[in-house]
């Protein structure tokens, strides 16, 4: 009898711990515990087999893939806030907190040295462990009026202020801040 008993409560824990790992979202130390699929040359970025890229130099969470690869289709600004309602709701990769990245955050994925290539096959300058095929920029969630700030990764990149409904740069990658 005591030994059922022990197996039972074995059990029972071990079905807490998978519920919590897979429904209740993946720390950033728990991340650092879990292998990554894929690094950066420079260990500054880690892939994981959810769809999510942890940029371990800024604490930030995105989303591997942005709307454009996922969705194939443009994406207003009213549109962006949408989805990352919808894709929170969903619990995406287990977390129900993603966001549009502030202007600042955008900016910390443009380097210059680094090379991929965007949804028409021109250069864009972001790491290599995004995927090609993303939009050359993304929304933010800085807004003044009609407009709103999308940040460029081609050329020098930069920001700039878009419609929000009929902007130019259509793209969204999503993030969350990892804690």
């Amino acid at each position: 009898m005591f030994t059922e008993s022990r197996n039972t409560t074995m059990v029972a824990t071990a079905v807490v711990f998978l519920a919590l790992l897979f429904f209740g979202g993946v720390t950033a130390a728990e991340l650092a515990d879990k292998k990554p699929i894929a690094e950066s040359a420079d260990k500054r970025f880690a892939n994981y087999a959810e769809g999510i890229t942890l940029d371990r130099k800024n604490g930030l969470l995105w989303m591997t893939r942005d709307y454009w690869q996922m969705e194939t289709g443009w994406v207003n600004w009213y549109m962006a806030n949408e989805y990352a309602q919808r894709m929170s709701h969903k619990n995406f990769a287990g977390y129900d907190d993603w966001r549009l990245p502030t202007p600042e955050e955008a900016a910390t994925l443009y380097d210059r040295r680094k090379r991929n290539v965007d949804k028409d096959g021109d250069k864009i300058f972001i790491d290599s462990m995004f995927p090609e095929g993303a939009g050359w920029g993304t929304w933010t969630s800085e807004q003044k009026r009609n407009k709103a700030v999308t940040v460029s990764f081609k050329d020098e990149g930069g920001k700039s202020y878009q419609d929000k409904i009929s902007g130019t740069d259509a793209f969204l990658r999503l993030v969350r801040t990892a804690r």
